[in-house]
């Protein structure tokens, strides 16, 4: 079980069924709601640095059909099966330890979000009321810009 009680990753939302997707290996060890992207030269799945590498971004899953969950990495060379975001969908990602209000403007940092700087691009929204510290890769409802 979840150690913050999620245990999807596609929390729902306003979206396209079926939701898009992607498929690629994973280049390093990946965390369930990873944001990343697929790189163009390997087509492997890498964790986004900061949210604005000029390609698509994407939302590793986890993978059910091999009796994985939101608590078990990908390991690097696994398969990644990756979301789409669309505007309105929300999204249970990894977060960096922090304090977060519903409504409050989002970064990416190593696939992770966290708490925007006033210097960084916004990518996301928190979409629910985490009023006490967030554990690093706690999983935090947002919804993706």
């Amino acid at each position: 079980m979840a150690k913050d009680g999620k245990h999807v990753i596609h929390a729902g939302g306003i979206f396209a069924n079926p939701q898009l997707h992607r498929e690629g290996a994973a280049a390093a060890d990946t965390a369930p709601g990873t944001i990343g992207f697929f790189d163009n030269t390997t087509k492997n799945f890498t964790a986004s640095v900061d949210g604005n590498e000029d390609t698509i971004l994407y939302v590793a899953n986890y993978d059910y059909l091999r009796c994985k969950t939101v608590d078990d990495v990908i390991p690097a060379g696994d398969f990644v099966v990756a979301f789409h975001p669309t505007p309105g969908v929300f999204f249970n990602v990894p977060a960096v330890a922090g304090t977060y209000t519903k409504g409050q403007p989002l970064s990416i940092a190593n696939g992770r979000v966290k708490a925007k700087a006033t210097d960084e691009s916004t990518r996301a929204y928190v979409e629910e009321d985490r009023p006490y510290v967030t554990t690093a890769g706690d999983l935090l409802r947002v919804v993706i810009k």
